[in-house]
């Protein structure tokens, strides 16, 4: 029997993390240290400096929404920018603060005292001392940086953090120079660049209300295109940076670009093996009829950012 070959869900493209909470069954998404850079604004590493006395109410910075939020700005001095940084040497950073618990309160009835949460969204507290890897947003009407909800920071005094911290610098170093990777003669380090450039130029901006999607030059495109035509894209195949779950693959950076029938793409239809054969490499038949396309209707196609529409354009 023949079935198109469906691709996978955009938002199902990067991988995430299960961390389990305070509360007994519950668990939040958080996405892999690598992913957090690829969709954050600024990555910096610094020390918590000091955190403000006073709470700041400022709008939410979610799209649409119309109440406001409190958040205790902490000041960090950066002693490493990785992304987006712009030589910045200090910054000012948002949380959402936990709620006070009243310690002397009196337990519900069954006897069970409820957990203290975390804030908003299992949203850490930012600490004066901690040294963190920090995936930031610039709150849209706030003067200062916020912590998107999905991508806590690295704490650097365990040597988990460490270990990832190293991750998040080396996907840093590949979009610093990605021309450096695109061009190089090794395939596998031009599947590695590629993905990681795509995912990052195909990440929605955080608490963007309107977004453009703006063609990048032709050139770096092609090269882009012919990077993940480069990689591993087998069922079988793990990324190699190192850290929790590694870097995109090239087989996510081809999903993130969300092709469709008016850009020439069409889904590859595969074979069911009969009983007792083997399964298909759904991803191997899926690299095959990207190349193909790249060699066809794709020889046309230009990349595209998603950036934040700017207010003067809605």
């Amino acid at each position: 029997m023949r079935t198109l070959l469906r691709p996978a869900a955009f938002a199902a493209a990067a991988a995430v993390l299960l961390i389990p909470t305070d509360a007994p069954g519950l668990m939040i998404a958080f996405q892999p240290p690598v992913q957090r850079a690829l969709t954050a604004e600024t990555v910096v590493v610094g020390k918590v400096t000091a955190v403000g006395a006073a709470d700041v109410e400022v709008p939410s910075p979610f799209p649409g929404a119309r109440d406001k939020m409190k958040y205790r700005v902490a000041t960090v001095k950066v002693s490493a920018g990785l992304l987006g940084a712009d030589k910045l040497t200090e910054v000012k950073v948002g949380f959402v603060p936990p709620p006070k618990v009243d310690p002397n309160a009196k337990p519900p009835v069954g006897g069970v005292r409820p957990i203290p949460p975390r804030g908003r969204f299992g949203q850490p507290e930012l600490k004066e001392g901690q040294e963190l890897v920090l995936f930031l947003s610039k709150h849209p009407t706030g003067d200062f940086f916020i912590l998107p909800g999905m991508s806590p920071p690295l704490d650097l005094a365990t040597d988990e953090g460490k270990k990832e911290l190293e991750a998040v610098k080396k996907v840093a170093a590949v979009l610093a120079d990605p021309m450096k990777g695109l061009k190089s003669d090794k395939p596998d380090v031009r599947a590695e660049t590629a993905a990681a450039v795509v995912m990052k130029y195909r990440a929605r901006p955080e608490f963007a209300a309107d977004v453009d999607q703006v063609a990048i030059p032709a050139e770096e495109s092609k090269l882009l295109l012919r990077g993940l035509a480069d990689g591993e894209w087998s069922n079988t195949f793990r990324p190699g940076l190192p850290g929790r779950a590694g870097g995109p693959t090239a087989m996510q950076a081809f999903y993130a670009l969300q092709l469709t029938v008016k850009d020439g793409w069409v889904p590859p239809a595969i074979v069911r093996p009969a009983p007792g054969q083997p399964q298909v490499d759904q991803g191997a038949v899926l690299k095959d009829a990207f190349q193909k396309w790249l060699d066809g209707p794709g020889k046309e196609y230009v990349v595209k950012k998603v950036v934040a529409k700017k207010a003067a354009e809605k």
